[in-house]
Formats: C-alpha cells, sequence, structure tokens
C-alpha cells in the first residue's frame, strides 16, 4: 500500500494573494515511488492542534522535474491552506503520499501530432499546469489550447509559468484568459466558463481543430457545462477527462441500499500481496473507517467522493457507494470502488489495493 512519507518544505512561494507553491524534496531513494504522470496529484497529512489533517494537492511541475511543486488555494477557514500560508516554514516536513490519480495525460514521445485542448478555473490549472508543460517539452509535434477562468487577473495561479511557456512555444500553445469580474476590451474574454461561454469561445477559436484530447478541471458545476458543450459540439465523451476540485456543493446522494439489521460482513483487504480480514457491521458507514476500528489503515483522503485516494477494485461482494465524484464510468465498470463512500450489503467481500 501506499505509505506517507516525510517531504521537506524546500520553497514556498506566494502565487497571489490567496494561493503559496509548496516545493518539496524528495530523496533520492524514493524518487522511484514519486515518480508521477502529469495531472496527478499528491495526498498530504499533517497534525494541527492535535487533530490530523489530509488534503490532496495536485502537482503543477513536470514529470522528472525534482523538487515537486503543488500548488495550495487558501480557503478561508481552511484550516490546512491557512496553515501553509501563514505558519509552514521552508525546513518544515510534510507527510505525503506517493502522487496518485486517474486524471492525467499518457505522453507519446514517439513522433506524436495531435491537438490537446484545455479548460481549467481558478485553482483547476494545477494539475492543468503540469499536463500542457510535460505536452510541449515531450510531443514536439502536438499542439495546446488552453482557455482558463478566474474571476480577476490578481489571482490568477501560474500565471507567469503559462506566459513562459507561450514566449518559449509561441506557435504550439494558444493562450485564452476569461474573467468574470473584470471589464475586458473585448467581450469573449469576459465571462464564467459555462455552457455558453464555451459555445462561444468554440466557435470563435476551435471550429478548425481536429481535436484529440480535452482536459477539464474546475469546480464541479463547470466541470459539467464544460462536459456537456463540449459532447453537444461533437467532442467524444471518451476523449474527454476531468477533475473536480473540491467537495461538490450539491451532493448526488441516493438512497442507501436495505441490509438487514445486526448483520454482520467479513471484509478481506488485499494490499501489497498480504491478506487482512476484519468484520463491518450494517451500522457502519464506511470501509475506511470500519477498518480503522480494527487497527487497519486503509489509504484515503478527502473523504468526500472526490479525490479517489481510497480507490481499490471489489474482486467480489457487492458494496452501497453514497456517492461518486472520482471515478469515471470505465472503472465502474470494472469494479472499482471509493471505500470511503462504500459499505458491503453482502456478506463477504474482498477488496484489492494492489489492482491499478
Amino acid at each position: 500500500m501506499r505509505q506517507f512519507n516525510p517531504l521537506t518544505v524546500v520553497g514556498k512561494t506566494s502565487e497571489t494573494r490567496d494561493s503559496v507553491r509548496l516545493a518539496l524534496a524528495v530523496p533520492p531513494a524514493l524518487r522511484p515511488a514519486f515518480e508521477f504522470l502529469p495531472g496527478q496529484h499528491l495526498p498530504v497529512r499533517c497534525s494541527l492542534a492535535g487533530t490530523e489533517l489530509r488534503r490532496t494537492y495536485s502537482i503543477c511541475s513536470a514529470p522528472g522535474s525534482w523538487p515537486l511543486e503543488i500548488g495550495v488555494r487558501v480557503q478561508p477557514g481552511g484550516a490546512f491552506s491557512e496553515f501553509a500560508r501563514d505558519e509552514l516554514k521552508v525546513g518544515d516536513a510534510l507527510d505525503v503520499m506517493p502522487p496518485f490519480g486517474q486524471f492525467h495525460a499518457n505522453i507519446d514521445s514517439a513522433g506524436a501530432r495531435r491537438m490537446h485542448l484545455a479548460f481549467a478555473a481558478g485553482s483547476g490549472i494545477t494539475p492543468v499546469l503540469s499536463i500542457i508543460s510535460a505536452i510541449l517539452s515531450t510531443e514536439p509535434e502536438s499542439q495546446v489550447c488552453l482557455f482558463y477562468g478566474n474571476r480577476r487577473q490578481a489571482t490568477t495561479m501560474f500565471i507567469d509559468d503559462l506566459y513562459a511557456l507561450k514566449n518559449r512555444y509561441p506557435d504550439r500553445l494558444q493562450l485564452h484568459f476569461v474573467f468574470s469580474r473584470e471589464e475586458q476590451e473585448f467581450s469573449i474574454a469576459a465571462g464564467r466558463l459555462d455552457a455558453d461561454k464555451v459555445r462561444e469561445l468554440w466557435h470563435a477559436f476551435c471550429t478548425d481543430m481536429p481535436i484529440d484530447e480535452v482536459y477539464v478541471c474546475g469546480p464541479d458545476t463547470m466541470i459539467d457545462s464544460v462536459r456537456d458543450a463540449l459532447v453537444e459540439l461533437g467532442v467524444a465523451p471518451g476523449h474527454i477527462h476531468a477533475e473536480r476540485f473540491g467537495v461538490p456543493r450539491k451532493r448526488q446522494t441516493k438512497a442507501p441500499l436495505p441490509v438487514a439489521d445486526g448483520s454482520v460482513a467479513n471484509v478481506t483487504v488485499i494490499m501489497d500481496g498480504h491478506k487482512k480480514r476484519f468484520t463491518m457491521e450494517a451500522s457502519d458507514e464506511n470501509i475506511v473507517d470500519a477498518a480503522a476500528q480494527h487497527g487497519i489503515e486503509l489509504p484515503f483522503s478527502c473523504k468526500g467522493g472526490v479525490c479517489a485516494t481510497c480507490r481499490c477494485h471489489l474482486q467480489s461482494g457487492r458494496v452501497d457507494m453514497a456517492v461518486n465524484y472520482g471515478l469515471e464510468p470505465w472503472e465502474l465498470e470494472q469494479g472499482f470502488i471509493l471505500a470511503c463512500q462504500s459499505r458491503p450489503v453482502s456478506d463477504e467481500l474482498v477488496l484489492d489495493y494492489d489492482r491499478a
């Protein structure tokens, strides 16, 4: 199982007035475990005032670059983000799990000639920056078009990095900013990245583009509207890759499947080739918490069904999954579940954490 490792903070930079960039040193012995695909994220853990906090932050640096860099948007009242801005210092250590996540680009360095389209809103630029940096540096014949929405230019994360990429690859990177709370010279650059704006941008810039892959990252409402508009415009759903930032405001909860009072399920967990077993009662809320009660630590971070750190394969048995914002349809079809959102509705469960 992927374990937390202490990584030293070797850099801290204010990106905007409400965001910071953290650089984390990875010792050479750990670098094979921390190799990542552009777009993946890092589960981070720390203890504040005796309370354990877990958060997940996307990597903004390109693969092969050390130290690892993550972007942290400071949320009002956000315990970890305010700690990162106000108290965390260079030289401090954070517990960090190796990179994870299915939202990533599969880079083809063998002469690929592809057109990549990206939509990012706010801190959703973090994994997208890593993706487009890797594409531009590794696929010399490919092109990228990025639409990046923010409230104001002053709060736009990684704007200097994006302009540096534009200067380095002027003929291969199209860069378009959209601001919702600042007047713009041209109306197409004003507003939010909703369905109407996507249609407007598409007809202005993308009608002649043979789109190969699309990457979308931002809050949940933006994800749904952008994806739906792109499908309406003719983009194949299987070529749209999306990741939500934060727990959705409107949780898509459903009525739980009935389970007999007092029923008990026997759960077998396969991790690192070893099997661990415990029992779960019908009253237990989810597999992760039930395992912890038996001294078994399963990977998790957000506990909101978003980050998919708790993703595992349901080898046998049946579960009821309360919400799912982290798994793609193909993962569900192949039997993957989110353990932090699942409870058994059969007497036996076998969960495999070793299957990718």
